[in-house]
């Protein structure tokens, strides 16, 4: 028995003995689009920005619509600040620089749509080590890093680049084990062809940031890579992770504190 595929969703069922054809037309709804915010303020100046994009139908292809014409702002402690359009959904401000401690109140406004969030900023912590080393089998190389926990519930992620380029792995941690410890971790990224082009090799410049967040942003990351995306950095998957957004969109607004290290893999 042999199914064809007419259209997008008809189905013919063919017999192999008979000239007769039975076809069978399945309706298949497009769930309802929704917009994604993914805003981001950090301790850094000039990172202060936020995306805005609405998803596609079902049988779309995975490539977001940006968002134009909205209107965002940040207010801390009652200081209000407009970020600036800069291109299509890209909104900035150069001028709002986040601390720690300090609670952060995003409003994004687009038609009749308003959607808001909250984050705190936590307390930062220092990224020590960074260096280069093989891997359990001594093929491949990774990233290891070193850091000492700071006293209290803290959350973290790694993000990676090899020569500029981000990988999309999601990096976590927590120290729900290892309070006021130090840390050392490899970061695995399952390289294990040598023609991946993610691969780490003699001369390859390695930056990891490491970035505080606070708990509803951990459970973004934490349940975006459960769900089996690999968020692209920055980005929503289809598993649609847990999200701190309120309004009906989906995404994730992160107060968070960065660090970063540098090496040049020997």
């Amino acid at each position: 028995m042999n199914f064809l595929i007419k259209k997008s969703y008809l189905l013919a069922l063919l017999t192999g003995v008979s000239a007769c054809q039975k076809v069978i037309d399945i309706e298949v709804k497009d769930s309802d689009t929704q917009f994604v915010v993914e805003g981001v303020i950090t301790n850094e100046p000039g990172t202060c920005y936020l995306y805005l994009s609405r998803t596609q139908a079902f049988n779309e292809d995975n490539n977001f619509e940006q968002v134009s014409g909205a209107v965002v702002k940040i207010k801390d402690n009652g200081q209000e600040t407009v970020l600036t359009e800069t291109g299509p959904g890209v909104y900035s401000s150069t001028f709002l620089t986040g601390m720690p401690g300090h609670r952060y109140e995003l409003s994004v406004t687009i038609n009749n749509h308003v959607f808001t969030a909250a984050c705190t900023m936590p307390q930062p912590v220092k990224l020590d080590t960074l260096y280069i080393a093989p891997g359990p089998f001594g093929q491949f190389q990774f990233a290891t890093i070193a850091y000492t926990d700071r006293a209290g519930v803290n959350k973290y992620r790694f993000v990676q680049y090899v020569k500029g380029a981000k990988d999309p792995v999601i990096f976590w941690e927590n120290d729900e084990f290892t309070d006021e410890q130090k840390v050392v971790m490899q970061l695995d990224t399952g390289v294990d062809k040598q023609d991946d082009p993610r691969n780490i090799n003699s001369g390859d410049e390695v930056t990891i940031e490491m970035l505080g967040l606070d708990e509803a942003v951990y459970l973004y990351w934490y349940s975006l890579q459960s769900g089996g995306g690999d968020g692209g950095g920055n980005s929503i998957a289809p598993a649609n992770p847990v999200t701190n957004i309120k309004g009906g969109a989906l995404g994730y607004f992160s107060a968070q504190t960065i660090d970063r290290r540098t090496v040049i893999a020997p």
